[in-house]
């Protein structure tokens, strides 16, 4: 830790914008919210928008109570989409709380937001009072007026000038018609993907609410308390620290807690995973704090699991050893169990209070930055390849022989790899996971995600 120091002159924030008099750091990647009352198709939007089913879509008002996130694509803009709860309280005091705590904390992480209404039932008074708080809050707003399946529906929204939010866009969630008029609107009022230019290592520190984070970083910045400062983060109640380690720049991201006080539990899980995914696009390196306390819940999976998609470089933390003994191989065995990936991501325990084996996490996240950027020369790589393949040879399914040809790595940031093949539909996933390993092992590629793709080619 005496190699790890923090100078307050130089904490660094690039990639800034002012916004309502205060400057703060542009999110990697922007976020959109989809709210709305109960019943109106936010759902249904949000999976039209992501590209799958991922949400459940019903009938039956409320079904979206678990929300869901995802990272969207339209015309090489990505984005994350959100989908919140719908809007149904059950009586005129509890209205104004629901319609409170539901859109004001989806506006808190959002850089624009998607108001969903039903051109079928018309203007309605959840609809009025949603709108007078988005208008309020400044961010690009977007009125989608759904279930606009027929020219006579589309006349409809006309009625939803009212709301005062501009152009109302009638769309069919259902069957795709006018969204994508709806998201050329969108992706052009987003803040478009910013990097630092700086030549830090983005280290992003995550996970649930209470596991440790923000003393983990007080901890690594050897100081009893956060530096103040007036540029924020992504999230609109933490900062970027920059540190140094030998010659390294670190810059840490903190995803601070929610410290809004919410009646339901569940906005404060999703809320603080929302927060932690947007932490994770803007790191190199993320490291996921879980709580030595508990066996890893599915929360801590879906987070991990995320940022290993991302492609980041991961570190799994398990903090609070101090308070009670840890059985770390059972606790190992668990998480893998869980995620099976795990077995390649390094699983630190440390205790932030005390700073028991934090030292070691800068040194190991800069290690992983490394390796994730590393290129395998081609002559080295087939060599791995051919001496796996002399191993276990490909089966040879409806008697064609599968052969495996040439390799190359095609990019880094994580390692992508191009393996031609003469039958790739016929190469099992049995034996893909095989030829992971098998490279992962040789050239030893722990913390890192892996992309493996497979061309066909004759000869």
């Amino acid at each position: 830790m005496d190699s790890l120091r923090i100078d307050a002159e130089r904490i660094i924030a690039l990639n800034y914008i002012e916004s309502k008099g205060r400057t703060r750091i542009v999110s990697t990647i922007p976020t959109v919210a989809i709210v709305g009352r109960v019943n109106v198709g936010k759902s249904t939007l949000f999976n039209r928008i992501a590209g799958g089913r991922i949400a459940i879509v019903d009938d039956t008002p409320g079904v979206t109570r678990d929300r869901n996130i995802a990272i969207a694509e339209w015309t090489g803009h990505d984005f994350f989409i959100m989908d919140t709860g719908g809007l149904a309280p059950d009586s005129e005091d509890a209205f104004q709380d629901g319609i409170d705590r539901q859109v004001r904390l989806a506006l808190e992480e959002a850089d624009a937001v998607i108001l969903v209404v039903d051109a079928m039932d018309g203007m309605h008074p959840f609809d009025i009072d949603a709108a007078e708080i988005v208008r309020k809050s400044g961010i690009p707003t977007f009125l989608a007026v759904n279930k606009s399946d027929n020219l006579q529906r589309m006349n409809l929204a006309a009625e939803f000038y009212g709301l005062g939010l501009g152009e109302p866009w009638p769309v069919s969630a259902l069957h795709g018609h006018g969204t994508g008029d709806l998201l050329d609107a969108l992706v052009a009022v987003l803040p478009r993907e910013e990097h630092s230019e700086d030549g830090s290592l983005g280290l992003s520190v995550v996970g649930r609410p209470n596991v440790g984070k923000s003393s983990l970083v007080n901890r690594l910045c050897m100081e009893e308390r956060n530096i103040v400062t007036d540029v924020a983060g992504t999230t609109r109640d933490s900062i970027d620290t920059l540190v140094e380690w030998k010659d390294n720049r670190i810059r840490l991201v903190d995803t601070a807690g929610l410290r809004r006080k919410s009646k339901k539990m569940d906005d404060v899980e999703f809320y603080s995973t929302v927060r932690a995914w947007k932490a994770i696009s803007r790191g190199d390196v993320v490291l996921v704090m879980m709580d030595s306390e508990e066996y890893p819940v599915q929360q801590d999976i879906r987070i991990v699991s995320k940022a290993w998609e991302m492609g980041k470089g991961v570190i799994i933390g398990v903090n609070k050893i101090d308070t009670s003994p840890v059985d770390r191989e059972l606790w190992i065995k668990s998480i893998i169990q869980r995620f099976a990936p795990a077995r390649w991501i390094p699983i630190m325990f440390f205790s932030a209070l005390t700073g028991e084996g934090v030292g070691r996490i800068i040194p190991r996240a800069v290690e992983l930055n490394v390796v994730r950027n590393n290129r395998v020369s081609t002559p080295e790589l087939n060599k791995v390849i051919r001496a796996a393949v002399e191993k276990v040879n490909p089966p040879s399914p409806r008697g064609k022989q599968v052969r495996l040809l040439y390799a190359t790595q095609v990019a880094t940031g994580p390692p992508r790899i191009v393996i031609f093949v003469n039958h790739p539909a016929d190469l099992p996933e049995n034996y893909r996971r095989y030829m992971e390993t098998s490279i992962r092992t040789r050239i030893d590629l722990i913390g890192v995600p892996l992309r493996i793709m497979y061309r066909k080619r004759e000869h």
